[in-house]
């Protein structure tokens, strides 16, 4: 099999895992602001969508080496098929949890893939990085995602718990009519929230598709092709208005009914959360942050008002994602790939 063919396959799939990133986490990002009326579906939509790609062209490189640190697989063509395979598991479980109507990670589904995928490859943990655990900052390999499964919506709960004290206290004397400013508010707040989540989640795939190139000889920089960044953010955009109502269903109404306050709250919480995680190279689940903010919002507002049986099907989602994706991995791989010799033309 030409691994000129194998390299355009993973192309090709990076770009099908990154609209069903759309899909899946872009319609968390759309859910608060459709939730509590301050924009409608279409607008809210169009305005992810826009915000997104630009997070995919501007947002930096930082998350690209934390996917790539998952492996120590030696840059050949034997890696190739593996990228294949995680993608296609990642890709089909943001199916199975759309049709689910559960926000799950797709960032986990994709670390997941890769480590199902390898050990099918190698027969064993041989090329997974375990990595080590420091702090959120400085730990390595599959050690630092798992950190972030774990912190991530303890962070998310805090960030929406605090904010809406400390805006419920400054806002204690507000009239009704601030309720038409908060919805205008986040004209500003879903911007820049979308951003974040473009710039954080379209880099993994940016990171597949390196490692593809890297594999097969064609790059050995290790840098993310201005191309490779347009593609990506033109899928993600496209996802994003492909939206799942069934997970803009979940989160801006299921776990807690928000209002223009909690909405903004939301927000604001859960782009602080991603764009920082950005910043310092941290592969976080954006729908896993948006979720929890909103467990958060609900906590401080009235912690009976939270419906904690629906958010109990999302965590259960959040921890199943990585080993049913691992196992999707793992069986394509020993069924489609086991026997495939890769030949450089």
């Amino acid at each position: 099999m030409s691994i000129t063919f194998l390299v355009l396959l993973v192309v090709v799939l990076a770009l099908v895992y990154t609209f069903t990133n759309g899909f899946q986490d872009g319609s968390s990002v759309t859910a608060a602001p459709i939730a509590c009326g301050a924009m409608t579906e279409l607008q809210a939509m169009l305005l992810v969508a826009t915000f997104e790609f630009l997070g995919a062209l501007l947002g930096g490189s930082s998350v690209v080496g934390a996917v790539h640190d998952l492996t120590s697989w030696p840059k050949r063509p034997d890696f190739i098929p593996v990228l294949i395979t995680a993608l296609c598991a990642a890709v089909l479980w943001n199916y199975t949890t759309r049709i689910l109507r559960v926000p799950s990670s797709s960032t986990h589904a994709l670390v997941g893939g890769l480590i199902g995928s390898m050990i099918a490859a190698a027969h064993g943990l041989k090329y997974v990085n375990i990595g080590h655990i420091n702090d959120i900052i400085h730990s390595t390999g599959v050690a630092r995602v798992l950190l972030s499964l774990f912190i991530s919506p303890l962070i998310g709960i805090a960030a929406g718990y605090l904010l809406l004290r400390v805006a419920a206290l400054l806002l204690v004397s507000a009239t009704p009519v601030m309720n038409k400013v908060l919805r205008l508010l986040q004209w500003i707040t879903v911007p820049i929230l979308a951003f974040a989540h473009g710039a954080n989640d379209t880099q993994k795939a940016m990171a597949v598709i390196v490692l593809s190139l890297q594999s097969c000889g064609i790059s050995h920089s290790g840098l993310v092709p201005l191309w490779a960044r347009i593609i990506t953010g033109i899928a993600m955009a496209f996802g994003v208005i492909m939206l799942a109502p069934g997970i803009v269903k979940r989160v801006g109404y299921d776990i807690f009914k928000l209002r223009p306050l909690h909405g903004f709250v939301v927000e604001v919480a859960s782009e602080a959360v991603i764009l920082t995680a950005s910043l310092i190279g941290g592969p976080v689940a954006t729908s896993q942050v948006i979720s929890s903010a909103v467990v958060g919002v609900g906590s401080s507002q009235r912690i009976k008002a939270v419906r904690w049986l629906v958010f109990k099907d999302i965590f259960a989602a959040w921890f199943l994602t990585i080993p049913c994706a691992g196992l999707f991995a793992y069986l394509l791989y020993v069924l489609v790939f086991h026997n495939l010799t890769v030949k450089l033309h």
